[in-house]
């Protein structure tokens, strides 16, 4: 484990704010795929850091960007700053309004598009960008605008779910995956003060939108919606932290970057659709950054 935590976990030809301009007109030449991690800054309970999400989905696109081997790619800053306002109950929450967020995604994701990189993707590392980044990316890409978006964990959830030891079996919220994570990319001294603070929490096993002591959850039962809101009565995550180690994070952190640089490697060389094509004998499609495989349509 390393002694302080890394600045970044990928090459320097492979970050764009440590390159010079030259240098990303080459890497926009060679057509790379951009990578724009997006977290939050938002209450983790009293075990982890307020900047986990921003730095997990920064560290796992990085590590994910070094590991690929078959495309061109930079990773671009990342935007700490996301959509949380169910967590505002707590200090230490800085939340975009959705307005402010989605025109903000907008426009960093047309800065790279306009610079003339042929496709980018948003790796996205909090639960509450997921549906607007979902909405942006599909107004955008019908805009004639091939950006994406993907959240870092889903292309490895059957794995990294497997591998979890706690009580709860699935994504939670400074969960025993994100702390296992951190320890796993943090480093010693974090991590240490991370594992002290998350050694014997109490399982936390039903939504925080259920008030105290009732018992349903019509909402996770049916799959519908509502604002994971954490009150300031709230323990501040949902599932077992205390059940992380050290161990179960590296394990789930090389099956995370794994299956995400898979992925990504797909997702460059996809002849994707894009934009709106009336005419049958014209279909619209996203210039991929690499060469389709043979036979693909």
């Amino acid at each position: 484990m390393r002694k302080e935590t890394p600045r970044h976990y990928a090459p320097r030809a492979l970050i764009w704010s440590e390159l010079t301009r030259r240098e990303l007109e080459a890497a926009r030449d060679a057509g790379a795929l951009v990578l724009i991690p997006t977290g939050s800054i938002e209450q983790h309970g009293d075990h982890l850091p307020v900047e986990t999400d921003a730095l997990l989905s920064t560290a796992i696109a990085e590590l994910a960007a070094a590991r690929m081997r078959d495309t061109p790619v930079i990773v671009a800053p990342s935007v700490a700053f996301g959509f949380a306002p169910h967590h505002l109950s707590w200090p230490g929450t800085i939340s975009l309004r959705l307005e402010t967020y989605l025109a903000m995604l907008r426009d960093i994701a047309r800065s790279v598009l306009d610079a003339g990189f042929p496709r980018a993707i948003f790796v996205n590392g909090h639960g509450g960008n997921s549906a607007p980044l979902r909405a942006l990316t599909g107004q955008m890409i019908c805009d004639d605008e091939p950006v994406g978006m993907v959240d870092y964990f889903a292309p490895s959830q059957p794995d990294w779910v497997a591998l979890l030891q706690g009580g709860l079996a699935r994504a939670g919220h400074a969960c025993e995956q994100e702390t296992a994570l951190l320890l796993a990319v943090t480093g010693e001294e974090t991590a240490t003060g991370i594992a002290g603070r998350a050694s014997g929490l109490e399982p936390r096993l039903i939504q925080p939108w259920i008030a105290p002591g009732y018992p349903d959850d019509p909402v996770t039962e049916a799959g519908a919606g509502w604002a994971a809101i954490f009150h300031a009565d709230d323990c501040g995550y949902y599932g077992d932290p205390g059940a992380a180690t050290a161990s179960t994070g590296a394990a789930i952190l090389e099956v995370t970057v794994e299956k995400l640089a898979r992925f990504l490697e797909g997702f460059a060389r996809a002849p994707l659709r894009c934009g709106v094509a009336r005419d049958p004998a014209r279909p619209g499609i996203a210039p991929p950054t690499v060469a389709p495989k043979r036979g693909a349509e």
